[in-house]
């Protein structure tokens, strides 16, 4: 079965957090065009984590996820953030401290890696250390080589999708995204 095979109302009815996964991975491809629409529904999947009565450890685990999964431009992002804050404020949740020192170490990371690309780099790494626990050496510096956004983003979206490490690097080997 294919992650497109999956019923949205299925999923939504669904608290395993494998189901959130692909509803994120889901909306992220058909947003692609139009990031308002995925901020929307960024924040439909981040409020239902709280509406569901998840754990703490799984809001805060599915919501890094989510928030690296759907990435939005700056602009987005803040509204997004300030939509959770407020929302947070009205439900009276205890959640806010750790967004908040979750802000400040992404700004801190963010502020050491130089533009999009290294950024997009650290994404790919950080997803498949989640799905398979550890990332060579040699892939991290093959990723370091590339310097075609366009591809790093193509390979952001091939992490999900990918069933293991080799996978991935001969992806990378069969089209050529290390030569760039």
């Amino acid at each position: 079965m294919k992650l497109l095979d999956y019923e949205w109302q299925e999923l939504s009815a669904n608290n395993n957090v494998f189901a959130m996964m692909v509803m994120a991975h889901l909306k992220t491809k058909s947003t692609t065009s139009n990031l308002t629409e995925r901020e929307e529904w960024k924040w439909l999947l981040v409020r239902s984590l709280y509406e569901k009565g998840l754990s703490k450890f799984d809001i805060i685990n599915l919501f890094k996820f989510i928030d690296k999964m759907m990435t939005l431009p700056p602009e987005l992002q803040q509204n997004l953030e300030s939509k959770i804050n407020q929302y947070e404020e009205e439900q009276k949740m205890e959640f806010l401290s750790t967004m908040e020192e979750r802000a400040i170490e992404r700004g801190q990371q963010l502020g050491q890696q130089i533009g999009a690309k290294e950024n997009c780099r650290q994404n790919i790494i950080d997803l498949l250390q989640v799905r398979f626990l550890s990332v060579s050496e040699s892939l991290v510096e093959t990723l370091n080589n590339i310097e075609d956004l366009t591809l790093l983003k193509q390979l952001l979206l091939e992490t999900i999708r990918v069933n293991s490490i080799a996978e991935f690097e001969k992806l990378i080997q069969d089209n050529s995204y290390g030569k760039n």
